[in-house]
């Protein structure tokens, strides 16, 4: 759970900034991260216990900044811009989401995305996680642009990731059985680079604060007017509900935006899922499991839209690494981290805490984020051939196509004669990860020249293999959306 809470933060930093709510920003993020809590909690128990049954942790996908990216560029903020519109923002955004991920619950329920799975491999996979990191370079570039302490951020997680990882740190433990304390090594900075990396960096902006070093109304210093005075007057206990913000609107380009984002985010969890089998030592999922868990998956998302959220919630892939390192793959151990998170997310004043961390340190943890996952992306490849030239020229293509052609009608805008045509179809040829997975994907499934096995795919599985996969961690009592 610590490791996913510095990605928790992101969202809601970055959605209250595109908001332009003036004043009211600080107190909308203490709500956003509030109301992200609780529908990570909620979704990852219900993965969990009735989706795909494995320890799956749940939260808000990056890969629907692309799509916030869209509703920036039809409503960017400037000095004349009016704030007390933020609700009519929120309320678009929330209304746009809810549609698009609906497209998760029914894909489910007819079995298609079952279907669908057994031909998305790495070859797709690998392009749509790259092209989504170099998408976030710009919103990388100004947050850490914003103060030097974003860069000491990124060492800090460099040095825990990397270079402490095998450290083993002596913890004393007292045995009451024994009457005695014994010391037990842990590796801490491997388990929990992003909530050192963050104390250590908030502390280091405490001390420019209380030394003077940084000027008043510095993005380091931690005792912001706004800031200070949100958390004083906010209520130990408020919990967040769906419509808090109003009814949802909706908006055609947002519509499409925000679904092209959801399809990026069903691929990326089928490669998720198959990876937190193989930690969890279990078979290749069945298609009854995949279709459940995207039914869950989609509520989970609907209920992040009509909470507010800002973006759908995807699977963490961290914390499937961080399963590889600490070997507890139990789902009754993720159950317990929703219920925290829960319970977190339900105090509203450690919601109003966590609003008060500079900005600046969230352009670390995003920088950092985005490289574990354009890693995590290129470990995907494992399973191909790459001694195949077709393989690598799928992957090379796709990566570049799905930066030349979101460029070109970036500064080429479309122009048909139809204003909602133009807006509609740039809106999805803008979206680099959409480009280049559809022509990942299209290219891997036409050309010929590999076996599925040379293509990173599993091979067709048997019968028998279908009854040993039924008695193992996925099935459910009865099985309802088996197709």
């Amino acid at each position: 759970m610590l490791v996913c809470i510095s990605a928790l933060l992101v969202t809601p930093y970055l959605l209250s900034n595109m908001l332009c709510a003036g004043a009211e920003t600080i107190a909308i993020r203490v709500q956003l991260i509030a109301a992200t809590f609780i529908t990570t909690g909620i979704a990852t128990i219900l993965q969990s216990t009735f989706g795909l049954r494995l320890a799956i942790l749940h939260g808000p996908s990056f890969a629907f900044l692309p799509a916030l990216h869209t509703f920036e560029d039809m409503y960017p903020c400037s000095p004349d811009t009016d704030t007390s519109l933020w609700k009519e923002k929120m309320q678009l955004i929330s209304g746009s989401l809810f549609i698009a991920v609906l497209i998760m619950p029914l894909m489910g329920i007819t079995g298609l995305v079952g279907k669908i799975s057994k031909h998305i491999g790495p070859i797709t996979i690998v392009p749509m996680l790259v092209l989504l990191c170099i998408g976030t370079v710009p919103d990388i570039q100004e947050k850490v642009s914003l103060h030097w302490i974003s860069i000491v951020e990124i060492l800090l997680l460099i040095v825990f990731v990397i270079l402490l990882e095998d450290f083993e740190v002596p913890i004393p433990v007292f045995s009451f059985k024994k009457r005695h304390v014994s010391f037990t090594k842990l590796r801490i900075f491997s388990q929990f680079p992003y909530l050192l990396g963050i104390s250590v960096a908030w502390f280091l902006c405490w001390l420019v604060t209380v030394t003077n070093i940084e000027p008043i109304g510095s993005p380091a210093r931690t005792d912001l007017n706004a800031s200070v005075f949100v958390f004083e007057n906010t209520p130990w206990i408020h919990i967040q509900y769906p419509f808090q913000f109003g009814f949802p609107q909706l908006s055609a380009p947002l519509i499409i935006a925000f679904t092209a984002s959801t399809v990026a985010v069903m691929i990326e969890s089928v490669g998720n899922y198959g990876i937190c089998a193989q930690i969890s030592q279990q078979g290749t999922p069945p298609s009854s499991s995949i279709n459940r868990a995207f039914v869950i998956e989609g509520i989970g998302s609907m209920l992040a839209a009509l909470m507010g959220c800002g973006t759908g919630v995807t699977t963490y892939s961290e914390n499937i690494a961080l399963m590889q390192v600490t070997k507890v793959t139990s789902r009754i151990t993720m159950q317990c981290a929703g219920l925290l998170l829960i319970i977190i997310g339900v105090f509203s004043k450690f919601a109003a805490f966590l609003a008060m961390i500079p900005e600046a340190i969230i352009g670390g943890v995003l920088a950092t984020g985005m490289s574990m996952i354009c890693g995590v992306a290129f470990a995907n490849l494992q399973n191909v051939d790459l001694r195949l030239s077709r393989n690598l020229t799928i992957v090379g293509i796709s990566i570049i196509l799905g930066c030349t052609i979101p460029t070109h009608f970036e500064k080429n805008p479309l122009n048909t004669g139809n204003k909602t045509i133009d807006e509609s179809v740039g809106t999805l040829l803008k979206m680099r990860m959409l480009v280049g997975g559809i022509i990942a994907f299209l290219l891997d499934v036409i050309a010929c020249g590999a076996t599925r096995k040379q293509r990173g795919l599993k091979g067709k599985m048997k019968e028998k293999e279908e009854i040993s996969v039924e008695r193992d961690g996925f099935a459910l009592s009865s099985d309802t959306f088996k197709r």
